[in-house]
């Protein structure tokens, strides 16, 4: 029987730009391993986890969220005997190996950028209820309006699923509450904010300031570049890879977990309010 010699990557998620680069990091750790890279993302398809990764000639399988926190898809994998790496987990931490960045911290600090700023309408978008990272980056925001001595608005908050699509459409919606900053919380919503404003003939930074999280390559190039949260996807993928490398080599060695730091990015879409 020949050895397993395949690393799955599998994800359902509609950020494909943030696959790929996580994509990028897993390929870069194996490119001097025996293993080769298998990438599947299963959003808007029929294919279903079990189907996937019984696989025999599996190694291992490096998770990326939501399926980090699919409790059914873990035990299917770990009923396999199967080494799996989780990123940006939420849930049962202590399953498998994990790769981790703190998004409550990360919101909080791209929050208190507008804070400093003078804003004090913020809208916020969040993201897919089944992603538990749009949770913890919603709780970040919450906490650095709070720590101001502020509420946070329940009209203020609009409600995405990570497309450009729906942060224009939400985007709209909270533009006609009147915030002088909105905090969409990935790049992709932040875009369709832009488009939403610029279709209303609201100007940013100028009358609106606008905030996004990942570090997508189209968020540097929007007009004006968005200021973010670049959250580095291709080292937590290249992590994941080398724990996983580890894991598969030394099967009872201990849980290596990781934690990888998150960049504030300053670009042209926030301005400070005059006092």
């Amino acid at each position: 029987m020949s050895r397993p010699s395949k690393i799955l990557l599998l994800s359902d998620n509609v950020g494909t730009e943030y696959i790929a680069r996580i994509e990028q990091g897993v390929a870069r750790a194996l490119q001097s391993s025996r293993f080769t890279l298998a990438s599947r993302n299963i959003y808007g398809t029929s294919e279903k986890v079990a189907d996937l990764v019984g696989d025999p000639a599996l190694a291992g399988i490096v998770l990326t969220a939501p399926l980090a926190d699919d409790r059914a898809a873990i035990a299917r994998i770990e009923a396999l005997s199967l080494p799996f790496v989780r990123i940006a987990p939420l849930l049962d931490l202590d399953r498998g190996n994990i790769v981790t960045m703190d998004e409550f911290d990360a919101a909080r600090a791209i929050t208190e950028h507008l804070l400093q700023r003078g804003h004090r309408r913020i809208g916020f978008v969040k993201g897919p209820r089944e992603h538990l990272v749009s949770i913890r980056r919603f709780n970040g925001f919450a906490s650095a309006m709070g720590g101001h001595g502020l509420k946070v608005d329940p009209d203020m908050i609009g409600f995405g699923d990570f497309s450009r699509a729906s942060g224009r459409e939400q985007g709209a919606a909270l533009l006609a509450k009147r915030p002088s900053a909105i905090f969409a919380s990935n790049d992709e919503m932040a875009i369709g904010v832009l488009e939403a404003a610029k279709a209303r003939g609201i100007d940013v930074p100028a009358d609106l300031s606008v905030v996004g999280f990942d570090g997508a390559v189209a968020a540097s190039r929007a007009n004006p570049p968005i200021t973010t949260i670049r959250q580095p996807l291709g080292e937590m993928g290249a992590a994941a890879a080398e724990i996983l490398l580890e894991k598969i080599e030394r099967p009872t060695s201990s849980a290596n977990n990781a934690e990888v730091h998150y960049e504030l990015v300053e670009r042209a879409s926030v301005s400070a309010l005059a006092a």
